[in-house]
């Protein structure tokens, strides 16, 4: 597949392969079936129907959806039409939604009907020129069905991709999100990837996506999927296992996950070695893993695991391919591997100046993914992008003589006891009791103590409720492990964490509840 410049619109090359696949599957998502030629058709009726509302290039378009096919071939369509993308995750509060939506500037609404109430709401408070249901709903009118009136575009009438641009949220204040605006250099690194690690398998591969669509990891996995010719198999919501079934009855070759994801997969009763044959590689990303839970995913899926660390601002950073994750050196299952093509790294002081080789220092990113900025934000861009491209990054990293990066902590998860000059590393400790026979979830934070000092608390999920770890021998164990700096000052048991909306542990959220809490 030849290059997609930046003039061009990635989304021919979309298209062109799914034309390709003719009569073949190109996405399954439960009992439907759709074939390339099916798919393709779709979308040039979809991008058809956004031109004869009135949108024009550059306007933005937000999809409020759930994992579905019309979802992910709209998300072709809009680019195709050249429209500006704007996804509209479903777990922020509805107030968040509706400050992202005015902040996002959008002239259209498109919406899964599970979301009409919420939709309802949303459009009460805010003014949106069009807003449509993705189906049949009581509050808009069915975009479906227009589109379905439709004759389609031609393929020769796609937009110039230097206008194409899409927002991902990423959280910000309360009212004020942040919203990432990639443009086409992001989708060339999409068709590289696709070119170079996915088409030898094409032909008959499939590739299962669990994660949502309004997330990078499923935005750019199905368009890693489509692109090098895989069927692409969709997951509506995530359940281990459906998930499990599925990657049996439909052979998966390719699944993408993050990281709790791949914890219910190990979790479950079904997930048993030997299962899947057909599969060749088991991404997972979105937050790190422990060690120990490495070494459960490679018994029972076999030497399959590939993992990508990066985030919506940066992209893809490093990745550390099935034959790194080797249980003869235990170190490289903590590694999230070594920058990947076209990938410049970092690691820097608080002053800003490098640290030396295998020194913890706060990671910056430089690559074609990085981010344009903030949708309409130059201060908050100001803090984390300098005018040579440099992304800082929030984490705390380490990067060994072979290059491969090591994450310590996230800056604002570095607990600063003050007892020394060192500082504990929640990620270590994490690591630590994840580890742990009796342990199913656990998570380290820092809370304020005496003298503007932290102190280390842990919260435990433990595998059997009713069979709690023995904490004093819990503490031992760590103190002789990582020494007395990370000597838990309490421990709370939970049923479960919470969790952001990419999987992670939400450690500002659990902060706010033991503050709370006392």
């Amino acid at each position: 597949m030849s290059k997609v410049f930046a003039s061009e619109n990635y989304t021919v090359p979309v298209l062109q392969r799914l034309l390709a696949q003719g009569d073949r599957d190109a996405i399954v998502a439960g009992e439907r079936r759709i074939s390339g030629t099916e798919a393709a058709g779709t979308v040039l009726r979809f991008a058809a129907a956004l031109r004869d509302s009135g949108l024009r290039e550059g306007d933005g378009v937000a999809l409020f959806v759930e994992n579905s096919p019309e979802a992910l071939l709209l998300q072709i369509a809009v680019h195709f039409a050249g429209c500006r993308l704007v996804f509209v995750p479903p777990e922020p509060g509805n107030s968040e939604l509706e400050a992202l939506i005015r902040r996002a500037d959008v002239k259209m609404l498109l919406f899964d009907p599970v979301f009409e109430e919420r939709t309802r709401r949303i459009t009460e408070r805010t003014d949106i020129p069009h807003v449509l249901g993705i189906g049949a709903s009581s509050l808009a009118d069915d975009f479906l069905v227009t589109a379905s009136e439709s004759a389609g575009l031609p393929l020769h009438a796609a937009a110039d991709g230097r206008h194409l641009a899409t927002l991902l949220y990423t959280g910000g204040t309360t009212g004020l999100p942040k919203l990432v605006v990639h443009r086409s250099s992001f989708y060339d690194d999409h068709a590289r990837i696709a070119t170079e690690r996915y088409a030898g398998e094409a032909s008959s591969g499939a590739l299962l996506v669990c994660t949502l669509l309004t997330h990078s990891s499923g935005h750019g996995g199905f368009l890693k999927g489509i692109l090098s010719g895989h069927t692409v198999v969709l997951l509506r919501t995530f359940d281990a296992g459906t998930a499990l079934s599925v990657m049996d009855s439909e052979r998966i070759t390719r699944v993408i996950l993050v990281t709790p994801m791949l914890y219910e997969l190990l979790g479950h009763p079904d997930c048993v070695p030997g299962r899947f044959p057909a599969l060749t590689s088991l991404t997972y990303t979105g937050a790190a893993a422990s060690p120990e839970r490495l070494r459960q995913a490679m018994a029972c899926f076999g030497p399959v695991l590939h993992q990508i660390y990066g985030a919506s601002e940066d992209g893809l950073v490093t990745q550390l391919g099935p034959e790194e994750h080797d249980p003869q050196r235990p170190e490289s299952l903590t590694s999230c591997g070594r920058p990947a093509p076209g990938v410049e790294v970092e690691l820097r002081d608080e002053e800003g100046k490098p640290v030396p080789v295998g020194e913890p220092g706060e990671l910056y990113v430089r690559s074609p993914t990085v981010m344009e900025g903030y949708w309409n934000d130059p201060e908050r861009t100001a803090e984390v992008l300098d005018d040579q491209g440099w992304f800082r990054s929030g984490d705390i990293a380490r990067q060994d003589e072979n290059g491969y990066l090591y994450l310590v902590d996230r800056v604002r998860d570095v607990i600063v006891t003050g007892t020394t000059a060192d500082n504990v590393y929640s990620r270590l400790l994490d690591d630590f009791l994840l580890a742990q026979p009796g342990v199913k979830d656990a998570a380290a934070v820092g809370l304020p103590g005496d003298d503007d000092k932290e102190t280390v608390h842990v919260v435990l999920v433990p595998r059997d409720p009713a069979n709690v770890p023995d904490l004093p021998r819990l503490t031992r164990e760590i103190v002789d492990a990582l020494g007395d700096l990370y000597t838990p000052a309490s421990y709370v048991v939970a049923d479960a964490l919470p969790r952001t909306a990419v999987g992670k542990t939400d450690k500002k959220a659990l902060r706010a509840a033991l503050l709370a809490a006392a």
